[in-house]
């Protein structure tokens, strides 16, 4: 990866940390879906996330980003992180390439 493509994974996976440290309460009533803005090389960029429920017992919540390469071409970075029968951790890399 380049030091652009570093930058931008590194803001989705920055959100997704910060999941690490949340209650399970905190996890389990956040919001369904959002935007984010953050900033990269002091261009404004929106990091979309969406809170996956597949009840109780299993939540994801995925942050997603991209970025214009080339004219129509995108690249997408993603992260997230999951709590599972009361334990968060992030997701894998299985998991996340299920919302890719």
């Amino acid at each position: 990866m380049n030091k652009t493509d570093i930058l931008y994974q590194s803001i989705v996976d920055d959100e997704a940390e910060k999941f690490l440290f949340k209650s399970i309460d905190e996890f389990s009533h956040f919001s369904e879906y959002g935007t984010i803005q953050k900033t990269v090389d002091q261009k404004k960029v929106i990091v979309g996330f969406w809170h996956h429920k597949f009840g109780d017992n299993l939540h994801h919540i995925v942050f997603q980003a991209e970025r214009k390469v080339f004219l129509f071409l995108h690249r997408k970075y993603s992260s997230g992180v999951k709590l599972e029968n009361g334990k968060i951790s992030k997701l894998n890399s299985t998991e996340i390439g299920n919302y890719d």
